[in-house]
């Protein structure tokens, strides 16, 4: 469901020159490393939150998902069975934009293996109107 997607928002690291839509509508796709900080994202997170990628490269990913602040994000290379749980059962996460404004969003994750390194890959997406 990951790939897809990423295939259906056109790519997804920020070195590939990919801009995102130019719309509130946007999937930001982030990587993460096990603690939680934010490692890389794609341009997208300009659309979807509001800031510059370099403002939210090397914090915290609770700065734009605060109900993430405290939660284990990775145990021994893999996200934690209470991550994935809340990712899996249909319930919205609150994000904020640098605004300030709230907005409902679905999160994805898939874990990224590369030599010596464990990351997280999120994608998120702003939440349909219930």
């Amino acid at each position: 469901m990951i790939a897809a997607l990423e295939r259906q928002c056109g790519g997804g690291s920020a070195d590939d020159g990919w801009r995102g839509p130019a719309s509130d509508d946007a999937v930001a796709a982030l990587t993460l490393d096990e603690r939680g900080v934010i490692r890389d994202c794609d341009h997208a997170v300009e659309a979807l939150f509001g800031y510059r990628r370099s403002e939210v490269v090397w914090r915290h990913v609770s700065m734009l998902l605060p109900q993430l602040a405290g939660i284990d994000m990775a145990q021994a290379g893999e996200p934690t069975s209470n991550l994935r749980f809340l990712c899996r059962i249909g319930g919205r996460f609150q994000a904020l934009r640098r605004s300030g404004e709230h907005m409902a969003c679905d999160i994805f994750l898939n874990d990224l293996r590369n030599p010596g390194m464990r990351n997280l890959r999120m994608i998120v997406r702003r939440a349909a109107p219930a």
